[in-house]
């Protein structure tokens, strides 16, 4: 049995050059007064992951180059699907916006093969598309970075960052200038650390608890606090928060304050306030929680 060649190559799954068996290969050898190449086609296979790719080598006899080696033909390597060297993209797109998905993964195509100009235009791109998602307004992109920024959804070293693509983008775009290998490196990584954490990871950690800042995420805690309620029987509000007390940041009594009164008007409808009993120190007030608001109706006729 022959024994596979073994060749190095990048690998789109391990994100780095990995030694690759060739699995298959068919060359087709140019020999003209004008040329003297040889094209070799590879289906190769990463050792690691066993991630199948294919492979073109050319090699021409004609052009001389020179390194620490010494003197030797040009050779140079082409890998499809292609690849950005060394790059972990973005594993969980589907959590993106369907437009934005698609402008990021057309921005690190075009990287993968090389299209830096066209590539740092989409990087931009991705940034206002980003705004535009979440409603963020501005005259230009300069101001709805700033936007970004202020609104919450970046942080201050986030928000210099960004701004830094603009220009990138926009010497790409405006005054067709290529940018350097480092630099698009750089700004493919922040972008991608934009889109994981307003989405990506926005998305993913939705089922942790957080901290309730506002009165609308304090209304959410409540209602989930409510759901796990069984007994039937009045409790204060401490106790119906039982631990998840600790999530709570702003003033508890500011809060209770508004509850009763959108108990009153009819606004929250999973609590009942019964009139306030007095303690030791203060008034007590208790709550009673609607078992039937969080009974589910069952469709199903048999």
């Amino acid at each position: 049995m022959t024994a596979l060649e073994i060749v190095k190559s990048d690998c789109r799954s391990c994100a780095r050059s990995t030694r690759h068996e060739i699995s298959a290969e068919v060359t087709n050898r140019v020999e003209e007064w004008w040329a003297n190449e040889l094209d070799s086609w590879r289906t190769i296979r990463c050792q690691g992951c066993h991630t199948y790719s294919f492979q073109m080598k050319h090699e021409d006899f004609d052009e001389i180059e020179e390194d620490e080696n010494g003197l030797h033909h040009a050779v140079s390597f082409d890998v499809y699907p292609s690849v950005v060297k060394n790059h972990h993209g973005l594993t969980h797109t589907h959590l993106l916006p369907p437009l934005i998905s698609t402008i990021y993964l057309q921005s690190v195509k075009a990287l993968s093969q090389y299209n830096n100009v066209l590539g740092s235009i989409g990087l931009r791109a991705c940034i206002e598309a980003v705004c535009n998602h979440l409603d963020i307004s501005g005259t230009n992109l300069q101001r709805r970075i700033d936007q970004l920024f202020k609104a919450g959804h970046v942080s201050n070293g986030d928000k210099k960052r960004l701004h830094a693509i603009r220009f990138l983008g926009n010497d790409a775009a405006h005054e067709i200038k290529q940018p350097k290998p480092l630099d698009i490196r750089i700004a493919l990584e922040i972008v991608e650390h934009l889109l994981n954490t307003v989405f990506i990871l926005e998305s993913r950690a939705a089922g942790l608890e957080t901290v309730a800042e506002n009165y609308a995420d304090f209304i959410r805690l409540l209602e989930s606090c409510a759901s796990q309620h069984k007994s039937g029987t009045s409790i204060n509000l401490l106790g119906l928060l039982g631990k998840r007390r600790r999530l709570i940041a702003a003033s508890l009594d500011t809060f209770e304050t508004q509850l009763i009164l959108d108990i009153e008007e009819g606004k929250i409808t999973f609590l009942k306030a019964p009139p306030s009993q007095t303690g030791e120190e203060r008034e007590l007030q208790l709550y009673e929680v609607e078992l039937d608001y969080f009974v589910q109706d069952d469709d199903i006729p048999f």
